[in-house]
C-alpha cells in the first residue's frame, strides 16, 4: 500500500512541478495576469498549485512522500532559498527575466505548503523528545 502512495506522490509532484513552469511560461508570455492580481483564472490557478503542495506535504509528512527523512534537510534549504528569490522581481533581465519571475512565483507557490508541513512536522518531531 505504501508503494501505491509513493507513486501517487510522485506524481503529485510532478505535476505541481510541470504546472508551476508552464502557469510560470503563462506568466512571463503576458498570456495570464500575475498571480498576485487578484483576477479569478490566477486565484484559481494559485489554489491549485497550494492544494497539490498541500497533498505532496501531507503525504511526505505521513512517510509516504517523494521527501525522505535524510532528503527533508535539502529540501527544506532549496524551498526557503527558492521562496527567498520569489521575493525578488526578475522583470529587469532583458528577454528571459519575465518567464523567470513567473516560474519563480508558481513554485514557490506549491512548494510554500509542503515545506510548511514539513516544518511542522521537525518542530513536533523536536518538541516530542
Amino acid at each position: 500500500m505504501a508503494e501505491t502512495w509513493g507513486k501517487v506522490s510522485s506524481w503529485i509532484f510532478l505535476i505541481g512541478i510541470a504546472v508551476a513552469v508552464i502557469v510560470g511560461l503563462a506568466i512571463g508570455a503576458d498570456a495570464i495576469d500575475p498571480l498576485n492580481s487578484g483576477g479569478e483564472t490566477p486565484a484559481y490557478i494559485a489554489a491549485f498549485l497550494g492544494f497539490l503542495g498541500f497533498v505532496a506535504g501531507i503525504l511526505a509528512i505521513l512517510g509516504m512522500g517523494t521527501i525522505t527523512k535524510e532528503e527533508m534537510p535539502t529540501f527544506m534549504m532549496a524551498a526557503i532559498i527558492l521562496i527567498a528569490i520569489s521575493a525578488t522581481s526578475f522583470g529587469n533581465i532583458k528577454w528571459f527575466g519575465d518567464y523567470l519571475d513567473g516560474i519563480v512565483s508558481a513554485l514557490a507557490i506549491f512548494i510554500a505548503p509542503l515545506a510548511g508541513l514539513i516544518a511542522v512536522k521537525a518542530i513536533w518531531d523536536v518538541g516530542k523528545d
